[in-house]
């Protein structure tokens, strides 16, 4: 008796905690590859309240063979986002109330004042020259150019497999 006692427990208790997990807000940020001329950048692009906010979080990625420049993502790793991020890198989520220091932590960060924001879109066209790097579209950002902000519209490449629209709502809200 006190085994199905228990194993009835146990159950409920996984029961809910599949509940708890799948209400659980989603993740407030994305992984995207920019271009910077013939080179590329991976950021982690933050999704707050009032900004979108973009932090370097790997340099240059190159396709295989590796000729000792830049980054690969292994070919079983290639659809995880998460792969494309450089874990000595990622040190941004301590920063997102510190403008200055976020955008002074790497030259190609970028903060978007939502309030700024003209028009956004998703192409979900393979990007041209990511070779066998598999991409989920791209999102465009037209936004007001400021000092935060250099570019007045950004081409943000969906790295891996991404749930664009969860994307897009994030990004719309």
């Amino acid at each position: 008796m006190k085994t199905v006692f228990i194993l009835t427990l146990t159950t409920i208790l996984k029961m809910m905690s599949s509940v708890n997990s799948s209400q659980t807000p989603s993740k407030t940020y994305f992984i995207a590859m920019e271009y910077k001329g013939i080179s590329n950048c991976i950021l982690k692009i933050y999704v707050t309240d009032s900004l979108i906010m973009g932090a370097k979080v790997n340099g240059y990625i190159v396709s295989q063979p590796y000729l000792g420049i830049g980054t690969t993502v292994p070919v079983k790793k290639m659809h995880n986002p998460e792969a494309y991020v450089k874990e000595k890198l990622d040190t941004y989520d301590s920063l997102l109330t510190d403008q200055s220091v976020f955008l002074k932590r790497d030259k190609y960060n970028f903060i978007v004042r939502r309030s700024a924001i003209k028009r956004i879109w998703h192409d979900p066209s393979h990007k041209w020259g990511m070779g066998y790097y598999p991409d989920t579209g791209k999102i465009y950002l037209e936004s007001d150019v400021t000092p935060e902000n250099k570019k007045g519209v950004r081409e943000l490449i969906l790295v891996g497999d991404q749930n664009v629209k969860e994307i897009l709502e994030m990004l719309n809200k």
